[in-house]
């Protein structure tokens, strides 16, 4: 490979992961205030301005309800923005048939957390939502008898479910169980059986 031919394949990719990082900050910005009422569209505009990549961190004050919120991971495939102690939002570009999808991860903790996934378009049209239930996974590890195992799952009725995209794949959502309504001694005896579930992005949708 020539000089020139390597400088050319290096111009396109750069192209390429600009353009990908403005179409993820733009669909972040136009976020509608039904989903986002945190700040207002200049207000996020500013926000994203004004982070630093190679910090990877940004700091802002919302100026609708008072506080701080912040941008603490921007890629170009990648933004989590946390817009109250409570709720943590995080957008990311996906490669589709034609053009590129938005998934949108909701995560609300109180104190425990749940999470909500679904796909937009770049104009914001709702395309899906990920059905969550009974994706996340429970194993049994060597150390826990199949009849303690029976016995720490039925300690926990209800389980809720928290997504993240993958920080290094963002084609890859990482999945995992939730302990809500649990004592300090349930959780610790739950947490060994807790298996992350790694859901791989297939044009379409996580599965």
């Amino acid at each position: 490979m020539n000089m020139k031919r390597f400088l050319s394949i290096i111009s396109i990719s750069v192209i390429a992961i600009a353009a990908q990082a403005q179409g993820l900050q733009k669909f972040f910005i136009d976020t509608p205030d039904s989903i986002q009422p945190y700040m207002k569209k200049l207000d996020r505009e500013a926000l994203v301005m004004s982070a630093d990549p190679s910090k990877d961190t940004c700091s802002y004050m919302n100026i609708v309800y008072g506080g701080t919120v912040s941008i603490t991971h921007l890629t170009p495939e990648l933004i989590v923005f946390n817009p109250s102690k409570t709720l943590t939002q995080e957008y990311a570009i996906l490669p589709s048939e034609g053009d590129s999808v938005f998934c949108v991860i909701s995560t609300y903790k109180a104190p425990e957390g749940e999470s909500s996934v679904k796909i937009y378009d770049k104009n914001w049209t709702w395309l899906s939502t990920l059905d969550l239930t009974d994706k996340a996974k429970l194993a049994r590890p060597d150390s826990i008898s199949e009849a303690r195992f029976e016995e720490i799952i039925k300690t926990q009725e209800i389980k809720m479910t928290l997504a993240s995209i993958d920080k290094k794949n963002s084609k890859q959502l990482n999945l995992e169980f939730s302990m809500p309504l649990m004592s300090s001694d349930e959780k610790k005896a739950f947490l060994p059986v807790i298996l992350q579930t790694n859901l791989k992005w297939n044009g379409k949708t996580f599965n």
